[in-house]
């Protein structure tokens, strides 16, 4: 699938409300991002969270991480040990590693709320103290989506299966989308990935540095396999970047896309459309040849696969 380059590697600098911090990095104003290790298959591929600030001056975050107790103090400082942290979202269903222990730091509460996939409210139901975890919305919903606009806007990327994605160790390519406009920030986990400094394994397979990629599993099955999927999704994309004015684009795996975000991702849809044109194609001539309309591979009649390796947590990547 197409490709794109960039070589802005890090973040403006800005005059940032806590210069000193270290690991919650602020990237652009009133959006901080905090990228920690993730180690499968003995590979470190990062992950990561991020911590918006709404106009009320209240704090919403994105995903969630193991936290050193230096990060901890930081995300503590920046909210008022959580005071002022009223939303929780979980916008990867795959993402799943760190939220038992987020919750125990920072419980749901009447203030605040928790926010996830429909395998999340499925999957994780309570913390690593044992406490339960309540759920106030699924991100799947307009409602859950809409909840903190016009601070953050959502969307899920069409032509995808976001609700019950299979096999759960190769489709990890649908996630929640979220858009800060204050700091002009969108960040997504896997969609799309934007790698500055590439794996050994990354290089072989000639993906080079500063440069952004489709998650490899929109050719099959992170798009569902209909005629309609490859163009819903060029579509989608192509909406969302001309209805969201910003700058940088984050991903969860190696990094973000700083200053030039939307100029790249732009250039990346371009590359790749004639691919998934032709994606389109050969799903029709499957369908035409299977004898009728091509199914998706979501739902809960697909058998569950249990990930990587007989480790049913092995499926999760953050």
């Amino acid at each position: 699938m197409g490709s794109t380059n960039s070589r802005v590697n890090h973040p403006p600098r800005i005059d940032r409300s806590y210069p000193k911090f270290e690991h919650f990095i602020e990237v652009a104003p009133g959006f901080w991002n905090c990228r920690v290790d993730f180690i499968v298959f003995k590979v470190n591929i990062k992950s990561h969270m991020s911590v918006a600030r709404l106009s009320n001056g209240d704090f919403v975050s994105i995903d969630a991480v193991t936290l050193s107790s230096k990060a901890k103090s930081e995300l503590d400082q920046l909210t008022q040990n959580g005071e002022k942290l009223v939303g929780c979202l979980h916008t990867h269903p795959f993402h799943t590693m760190a939220i038992p222990a987020f919750h125990a730091a920072y419980p749901g509460t009447d203030h605040r709320k928790y926010y996830g996939c429909p395998r999340h409210l499925k999957k994780i139901r309570e913390d690593s103290s044992g406490a339960p975890i309540t759920w106030a919305g699924d991100l799947n919903t307009c409602a859950a989506r809409d909840r903190f606009l016009p601070d953050l806007e959502m969307r899920i990327p069409a032509g995808s299966e976001f609700v019950n994605p299979k096999p759960p160790n190769a489709n990890h390519f649908s996630n929640v989308f979220v858009f800060h406009p204050a700091s002009k920030v969108v960040v997504q986990d896997d969609t799309v990935t934007y790698i500055r400094k590439p794996l050994i394994v990354m290089r072989v397979l000639g993906l080079g540095p500063y440069s952004m990629h489709f998650h490899s599993s929109i050719k099959g099955p992170g798009l569902k396999p209909t005629p309609e999927a490859p163009l819903e999704f060029i579509a989608w994309f192509q909406k969302m970047l001309d209805d969201w004015d910003f700058d940088t684009l984050i991903s969860a795996h190696n990094g973000g896309c700083y200053g030039i975000g939307k100029i790249t991702a732009q250039k990346l849809l371009t590359a790749s459309e004639p691919q998934l044109r032709q994606l389109s194609k050969k799903n029709l001539k499957n369908a035409s040849e299977a004898g009728g309309p091509a199914v998706s591979t979501g739902g809960e009649t697909q058998p569950v696969d249990c990930g990587w390796s007989s480790d049913p947590n092995e499926c999760e990547c953050g």
